[in-house]
């Protein structure tokens, strides 16, 4: 992809290709002389970046954005780099705190953080993260992004920690609950999922010189984009696992999904009491047959197939929202959603 931001016809190239150097920008920022043990080389497998197989890494979709935002603007790679990264490092931050307050132990095909260097270092490298994204996002007024432009680019990252902290708190909260509508739901998702997509997009745009009608329909876009993603997370856990070990994470998780909002509306009063029961039983003593038969209420009910028409509602919106952007950056939007929408996990 050239430096004026012509149209990818190839996301998947794309990403393979710009995933290196995303690395090896990471890997210089996170060069330290003193090693301090179950810190650092902690953080190092948080990232995926002491092993070379690329299952424990993730795909690295956040940082492509946003050099794919950027370019597709009249920015650069060179430029975009720093808060390409400071995305990555507040992906990671948030999923090591996440597989904590969720309890999961898997991540990426092996241990989470937590389970494999405990519960309190878990929490600091999550912190060191969040530390270490700021210093990634400084570095754009190195590579010639004016002091404006970085100061927006902080702004964006600060508001998107807001957000996505008050969908996790919402989220939190549901798994008490019994009564969660889809409205509920779909509004926790916005704050913890949406705005935290759109960042990136965002961030990369800034840097490319976006205007603010621009930037506010990225926001639009995160906030459609952000649901459909959650959705497709929930349908997944149950079809296919999310790189966690197995099926079922959510349930014995005890997460109010989308799936069990629907089922819960649908199901007699005999199957929500079953269905919660499973729910709220502690993650240890929940048997792969009770994760089951939850799987067995969702399907009686239709739950998957009503998820997916939710998720289908709000594509339309979010495809209506990209025709607002200026080529090539409306093209390229529509392809990178569409790779993200494809993912089996």
């Amino acid at each position: 992809m050239s430096p004026q931001g012509r149209t990818v016809d190839d996301f998947e190239a794309y990403l393979a290709e710009m995933v290196p150097p995303v690395e090896r920008e990471m890997e210089t920022l996170l060069e330290v002389k003193r090693q301090v043990p179950n810190l650092h080389d902690a953080m190092f497998y948080s990232l995926g970046l002491d092993v070379e197989d690329r299952k424990h890494r993730g795909k690295r979709i956040r940082p492509v954005l946003a050099l794919l935002a950027c370019e597709s603007l009249g920015g650069t790679v060179e430029q975009a780099m720093p808060f390409a990264v400071a995305s990555e490092l507040l992906h990671n931050f948030l999923l090591t705190h996440d597989d904590i307050q969720d309890g999961d132990d898997f991540r990426h095909d092996r241990p989470s953080v937590w389970k494999e260097y405990g519960v309190d270092h878990g929490i600091n490298v999550g912190d060191y993260l969040f530390s270490k994204m700021y210093e990634a996002a400084l570095g754009t007024l190195e590579r010639g992004v004016g002091e404006n432009r970085v100061l927006r680019l902080l702004k964006l990252l600060t508001d998107t920690v807001s957000h996505t902290g008050e969908g996790q708190a919402m989220d939190i909260s549901a798994r008490q609950r019994n009564d969660l509508t889809v409205d509920e739901y779909l509004e926790t998702v916005i704050q913890k999922t949406g705005y935290y997509l759109a960042c990136p997009v965002q961030g990369g745009a800034v840097i490319g010189g976006a205007s603010e009608d621009v930037l506010d329909t990225l926001e639009s876009y995160g906030k459609h984009i952000g649901p459909v993603f959650q959705i497709r997370d929930d349908v997944i856990d149950m079809t296919m696992g999310k790189g966690r070990g197995q099926k079922g994470s959510d349930v014995k998780e005890g997460k109010r999904s989308l799936l069990v909002v629907i089922a819960s509306e649908r199901c007699t009063d005999e199957e929500r009491e079953e269905l919660f029961t499973i729910l709220d039983r502690p993650r240890a003593d929940t048997s792969d047959a009770d994760v089951q038969r939850a799987f067995e209420i969702f399907r009686k009910h239709g739950a998957q197939e009503r998820a997916e028409d939710i998720a289908q509602e709000f594509l339309v919106k979010c495809n209506q929202t990209l025709e607002e952007l200026p080529s090539p950056l409306r093209e390229n939007m529509q392809i990178a959603s569409d790779h993200m929408l494809s993912r089996e996990k």
